[in-house]
């Protein structure tokens, strides 16, 4: 009787060691199952959150390049700073003529405000005393406009050459390569002649009186050639020293 019992009591605790084994290993299972189920939704949150910060970052990208076009094309060109005029011609010269007059040392473009409320601005040479080079001004409705007399079209005296900011789409490049500064200074013969031409067409002064006068004292008597009280003046000069000037 006692060797069944105690048969008994061996089966029995075989049998609850193996259930706490199979337990045991359904346990390990299910969480083996349920850490890799967990690593899974991590992966996918981190992409998906990777892919999220991609989109923003272009999205980010894309309007600040679209910011910076909007702003220089909201540019107000009736309340631009010095160096503003001064990059806009240098825009026309380099498209029309490749020169610089911004950064160019040779060059020097000079800004001045006018009695009748606009901003005026003439090309200059700096290594050689000449007649400015070109003349512009910044109009009433805000558009860069070049005197006639330097596009050889006096009869018209400002042309509009941009209507926007840094904009060269209205200027043509000149088809012939620009001579060399040297080769393109004009001889006080040219720039008396100039003047005299100037003084004839626009003043209407005698154009045999001014031909007998000598080139020196036309240049001695000039003001300049870019404003019309520049060129009074210039006129002004000469009828003082040769009174039968005038008609």
């Amino acid at each position: 009787m006692k060797r069944i019992i105690l048969l008994l009591l061996v089966a029995s605790s075989a049998m609850f060691l193996t259930s706490c084994g199979n337990n045991n290993e359904q346990s390990e299972n299910s969480s083996n199952v349920s850490s890799s189920k967990k690593k899974e939704v991590s992966s996918d949150t981190t992409s998906s959150s990777t892919a999220e910060e991609t989109q923003e970052t272009t999205k980010s990208t894309t309007l600040s390049s679209s910011s910076k076009a909007n702003e220089a094309n909201e540019i107000d060109t009736k309340n631009l700073s010095t160096e503003q005029v001064k990059k806009w011609i240098a825009a026309i010269w380099i498209k029309r003529k490749n020169m610089d007059p911004f950064n160019d040392p040779d060059f020097e473009i000079k800004i001045e405000n006018k009695d009748d409320g606009l901003l005026y601005a003439t090309v200059e040479l700096t290594t050689q005393q000449i007649d400015t080079l070109d003349s512009f001004r910044i109009s009433s409705e805000g558009f860069l406009e070049e005197a006639g007399y330097y596009r050889s079209m006096p009869e018209k005296d400002w042309i509009v050459v941009s209507k926007k900011y840094l904009d060269t789409s209205m200027v043509n490049k000149e088809e012939q390569a620009t001579p060399s500064k040297e080769d393109n200074t004009p001889s006080d013969h040219e720039r008396a002649d100039m003047i005299r031409d100037l003084m004839e067409r626009n003043q209407g002064l005698n154009a045999d009186i001014l031909a007998s006068i000598s080139d020196e004292e036309i240049l001695n008597a000039t003001v300049g050639n870019v404003t019309n009280s520049q060129v009074a003046q210039t006129a002004e000069n000469l009828v003082r020293l040769y009174p039968e000037l005038k008609p």
